[in-house]
């Protein structure tokens, strides 16, 4: 019987044990996950921060790219305008003028007037309302 009462108190007592076992690695398991956790979303956030810097350094590469092809094309306007205006003349524009009007005299509704002024011939142009 004592034998028994021996084997009964070392069982409860290993099962104690076991259990206090488990609540400690546990407390502790949570208290180093949860420490884990912090580190990893610390991490991820470093890591997300970089992919957008870098997206914005993208945003402002094709920014500036666009910038040179407006200018670009803003100098090939000028260029061109300057040939037009060394080789427009009165006589082109009296041409230019003629044509608009015969479109305008074709369309279904025009509701424009020309009436013709000045010493080239081209028209002034009123809107009827």
């Amino acid at each position: 019987m004592e034998g028994e009462k021996l084997c009964s108190v070392l069982f409860v007592l290993v099962i104690a044990w076991v259990v206090l076992g488990l609540l400690y690695g546990i407390f502790f398991g949570l208290k180093n996950f949860s420490r884990y956790q912090t580190r990893q979303d610390a991490q991820n956030e470093v890591s997300v921060n970089e992919i957008k810097i870098k997206q914005q350094e993208q945003l402002i590469q094709v920014e500036k790219q666009k910038a040179e092809i407006r200018i670009v094309e803003a100098h090939g306007i000028a260029e061109s305008q300057k040939i037009i205006n060394a080789t427009l003349t009165d006589k082109y524009l009296q041409h230019e003028a003629i044509r608009a009007q015969e479109k305008m005299a074709e369309s279904p509704n025009h509701t424009t007037i020309y009436i013709p002024s000045g010493q080239n011939g081209i028209p002034l142009v009123k809107t009827v309302d």
